[in-house]
């Protein structure tokens, strides 16, 4: 992961699968299926992900487990 101060920490499959602690064929499938975090395509062969997009998009999965029993009732 590259970090310059205030810039983009970009993140390659490979690093945003680490981060994730998932595979990168789990990473593939997340873009496949259009559940990912935003990227940048900067070749068929060269996706980055900005770390704070990862962040966000993490944050927006979060779950809550009491919320959600408590609106099954």
């Amino acid at each position: 992961m590259v970090s310059y101060g205030d810039t983009m920490q970009l993140m390659s499959i490979e690093d945003l699968a680490v981060y994730l602690g998932d595979s990168k064929r789990t990473i593939y499938k997340y873009i496949a299926s259009g559940d990912c975090p935003p990227y940048i395509k900067l070749s068929s062969k060269n996706i980055k992900f900005d770390r704070e997009d990862v962040d966000r998009w993490l944050a927006a999965k979060k779950v809550n487990p009491n919320k959600e029993t408590e609106s099954e009732s």
